[in-house]
């Protein structure tokens, strides 16, 4: 049986652009079709401005995705702030009657309404110490140097203001699709007690799966991110 073509449209996290998912365009199987979707404010759209809350972030990624969406079956991902944005993504578009995935894949990420305690801690911190704690937990692009980070930092800063800005609707609107919950093993930015927590922001199942790696061990593994994605694909086509 030929796997039904699908497309992987991904929000990248804080300081990310879509630049980071362009690798997973040449691992993912022929019939995934990865979309890396662009916040404003970097790379090809480093003239806009930047979002200051995530509900206008993810209407404004939710148009991109329109504009690119070429199938009827998709999903949605999103890394940290990725997850939260990609979450609001899913409740503007099912308040709107537009098409929504078939899955939402929320990475790196506790429940909505728990803000990560790092994230806290260093959002006030100056810039080079801030350098520092990115670097050690694997956040800084690689090859980056300190002295040519300050655009980076820039970007950094405006996200993080976005993401402490935001709180959920109490009680919090429920989407109508799966969500599946990917956390590094030794992320200390997610707790595995909490992450089921997503079972309070959707009305379908909610699986949680660890994956080897700190935070960013998204990046770092692709290759098993696209055989769990296949195999969601392979089975939402027999269910469907």
């Amino acid at each position: 049986m030929t796997a039904p073509r699908t497309q992987l449209f991904c929000v990248p996290h804080a300081g990310g652009s879509a630049g980071v998912f362009r690798p997973w365009q040449r691992t993912f199987p022929d019939h995934i079709d990865v979309v890396p979707l662009e916040p404003a404010g970097r790379g090809t759209r480093r003239s806009e401005d930047f979002a200051t809350q995530v509900p206008q972030a993810a209407a404004d990624l939710a148009g991109l995705l329109l504009d690119r969406l070429d199938t009827d079956r998709f999903f949605l991902l999103g890394h940290c702030m990725g997850a939260l944005i990609a979450y609001e993504m899913v409740h503007h578009l099912e308040r709107a009657g537009l098409p929504t995935p078939h899955t939402l894949i929320v990475s790196g990420r506790n429940p909505p309404h728990l803000q990560t305690e790092w994230g806290k801690r260093v959002a006030k911190l100056p810039d080079d110490e801030l350098f520092a704690e990115l670097r050690s937990v694997g956040g800084v692009p690689k090859g980056l140097s300190r002295a040519m980070a300050d655009g980076f930092l820039h970007i950094i800063r405006n996200d993080q203001a976005m993401v402490h800005a935001y709180t959920p609707a109490d009680p919090p609107p429920l989407i109508d699709v799966p969500v599946h919950v990917l956390a590094g093993r030794e992320d200390e930015m997610t707790h595995p007690d909490r992450l089921p927590g997503w079972s309070a922001y959707t009305t379908g199942p909610v699986e949680v799966e660890h994956l080897t790696g700190g935070h960013y061990f998204l990046y770092d593994w692709p290759d098993h991110v696209a055989a769990r994605v296949a195999g969601w694909t392979a089975q939402e086509a027999v269910t469907a």
